[in-house]
């Protein structure tokens, strides 16, 4: 079966629609990712994924596969998040709402990346809703081997954010929570507060060297379905301190103590936020010891 992937842009390839997108046309028999901006064709082709919501190029191209008579298969990645729905152009979410459920409500299944998330679509189409599968995003990064630290034991904690900034991704609580710090603390094997570094976008050697930097990923997110970049920091070996707002990874694997997932995040006041994200660092001190 030939299988189409339609993404919003295939040259960020950092994005997290773009990354999934890739890794799912890997392991099918014969598939392919292409541009929604591209000339689209889907002749020849058996079923055509829609990554991503809200674009009218998007409703055009499920509306002519529809059409077509082909198989539609959508991924929201997360933009059912009921905080994304209240946060992120709600005017606009509400007002283009009856086209999206409409092309959604005739997919022949949405797929979801965690449960929770499928609670999200499911609610949102109501009672209407067609299948929704769960995939196991986690199945292409090899996550279980032990904690690599590569600066040595000597020094601060080095704490990494690597993303958009975003303000549904609590970047200012991790700011607020590291100022807190005490300079100088018990709860350390040394003195200096942990050092953060806010990385954006990287790349090839550039992207390696902000990882072998790294010991400790940070994604205090308010909204996230999956959140890729646990999944890769995980891999290299790295330590993670992720949030509620990223559902995927909260269940009972905490990958041999090195993921830490603070729960209640999403709800809590401004303050505890802060105070979530400051206990989550000071109950790193260990990592100095291996």
């Amino acid at each position: 079966m030939k299988v189409l992937h339609i993404v919003p842009g295939t040259n960020d390839v950092a994005n997290g629609m773009v990354v999934v997108a890739n890794l799912l046309a890997e392991e099918q028999t014969e598939a392919e990712v292409v541009d929604l901006s591209n000339e689209i064709h889907e002749s020849g082709v058996d079923e055509v994924w829609v990554h991503g919501m809200w674009l009218p190029k998007e409703w055009l191209v499920c509306w002519r596969v529809l059409r077509a008579g082909k198989r539609l298969v959508r991924m929201t990645h997360g933009s059912l998040s009921p905080l994304y729905l209240r946060h992120q152009s709600p005017f606009k979410k509400w007002l283009v709402g009856p086209i999206e459920r409409w092309c959604l409500r005739r997919c022949n299944k949405i797929v979801a990346t965690c449960e929770a998330e499928k609670g999200w679509i499911e609610k949102y189409l109501g009672k209407r809703c067609p299948v929704v599968e769960v995939t196991d995003i986690k199945r292409f990064f090899n996550i279980n081997h032990g904690i690599r630290r590569t600066h040595g034991n000597e020094g601060p904690l080095h704490l990494l954010y690597l993303g958009r900034q975003h303000p549904l991704k609590g970047l200012e609580y991790l700011e607020e929570a590291i100022k807190s710090l005490p300079s100088v603390s018990s709860v350390y094997s040394v003195v200096q507060k942990p050092e953060l570094r806010i990385v954006s976008s990287a790349f090839g050697e550039e992207l390696e060297k902000v990882w072998d930097w790294c010991d400790v990923l940070v994604l205090p997110t308010l909204s996230d379905n999956f959140g890729l970049v646990v999944a890769e920091a995980l891999e290299r070996g790295k330590r993670v301190i992720t949030t509620d707002g990223a559902p995927a990874w909260g269940g009972d694997n905490n990958y041999g103590g090195r993921l830490i997932y603070i729960k209640g995040f999403v709800e809590a006041s401004d303050s505890v936020k802060v105070a979530l994200l400051k206990g989550a660092i000071e109950s790193l001190h260990t990592i100095n010891a291996n």
